[in-house]
């Protein structure tokens, strides 16, 4: 996959990603020339303090091996990231933090991203690509353009924003036609509440 600086959204039903936990120690896993500081450095980064240098994955939550992987990663200087579910257990500013780290790492230093993940409001705003996988294969690369064609949602839920702004489309509500996007939100609302009656 000759791509640098991309986020890909992956969709499937067989994608096997590091879905059991293993043994995650920072120090074990890099290079023991790496500069401590930098190490420190990358824990802050994700949100967790020096303390975890020491600790055992075993006795770590979902949320914390999910950082200390991601840790581990950036310090490896892996060229593909996996995030497997892990926005699982962050909480909404967390979240968003997350989707902000990503953005600037892939774009800053050229990492690929592989976000497995079944919150689509996750990855909609962060993806560049969605990449459909069936049986552990890749199927089909869909641009995020394309988030609003239905065939996407064959192979993956469709979330109510884009009911919502297919439906707005529908009625010729058009974000361009408005000063701002909670503008086009009264226009369609006032227009279901007409359609009640």
């Amino acid at each position: 996959m000759e791509v640098k600086g991309k986020v890909f959204g992956v969709i499937g039903d067989k994608y096997s990603t590091i879905n059991q936990k293993k043994e995650v120690y920072v120090l074990d896993h890099i290079d023991k020339y790496t500069n401590k500081d930098k190490i420190i450095e990358a824990l802050k980064m994700v949100n967790l303090s020096e303390d975890y240098l020491l600790k055992k994955s075993n006795n770590l939550s979902t949320v914390e091996y999910n950082k200390l992987s991601l840790v581990n990663s950036l310090l490896n200087k892996e060229d593909l990231i996996i995030l497997d579910h892990f926005e699982k257990g962050l909480c909404h500013k967390e979240r968003e933090y997350f989707k902000r780290l990503i953005r600037k790492l892939s774009k800053q230093y050229g990492i690929d991203f592989a976000i497995k993940t079944n919150d689509f409001t996750f990855c909609f705003d962060l993806v560049d690509e969605y990449d459909i996988f069936k049986n552990g294969i890749l199927i089909k690369r869909v641009d995020k353009k394309d988030a609003y064609k239905e065939e996407i949602y064959k192979h993956y839920d469709k979330h109510q924003l884009i009911d919502f702004v297919l439906l707005s489309r529908k009625k010729g509500y058009l974000k361009d036609d408005y000063y701002s996007v909670n503008e086009v939100i009264k226009a369609v609302y006032r227009e279901l509440v007409w359609d009640i009656f």
